[in-house]
């Protein structure tokens, strides 16, 4: 990266990390917190075990039917991964496999929402390392969602703590 490209990158932040993207970086840390209990080397498998482990099939269930309109969008606007080009054959790999696996009805629910959010980690990822531009409305519309998604999976592992 040229130095005029990091400091774009820096001014981006400073002006758009306000907001819903802000909001974002907050929960993701939240949910990051709460996932370490399950650390493994690939971190897609962490999240998806911490799902797995901690969201009951009925209520995972529910808020895939409630996030449904956004797996939709996601399932048409795939996340790419910004480590490479867009004409890269993996740009959108692993978002088009999770949202595939989000979307079969056959799977688990649990398991199709920690694919989910496997596409929130994707979205994390390029706001922390990659050349995501923060302010467009693309990104805004991505932290939106996330943030909805997020809200769904942390309100039921704040109410699963609290049971316990």
């Amino acid at each position: 990266m040229s130095n005029r490209e990091a400091a774009r990158r820096a001014l981006d932040i400073i002006n758009n990390l306000g907001g819903s993207a802000e909001e974002f970086r907050r929960k993701w840390l939240t949910l990051h917190a709460f996932s370490t209990k399950f650390e493994r080397n690939n971190q897609r498998h962490t999240l998806i075990e911490t799902i797995e482990a901690s969201i009951p099939k009925e209520d995972a269930e529910k808020i895939l039917k409630r996030l449904n309109s956004d797996i939709i969008y996601l399932s048409k606007n795939p996340v790419g991964d910004l480590r490479f080009d867009d004409a890269h054959p993996q740009f959108y790999q692993n978002a088009r496999q999770d949202i595939a696996q989000a979307c079969l009805e056959e799977r688990e629910p649990s398991n199709r929402l920690g694919h989910l959010v496997c596409v929130v980690y994707q979205v994390r990822c390029n706001t922390e390392h990659g050349r995501k531009k923060l302010g467009s409305n693309r990104s805004q519309r991505l932290f939106n969602i996330s943030n909805k998604i997020l809200d769904e999976i942390i309100q039921v592992l704040l109410r699963e703590a609290e049971a316990a």
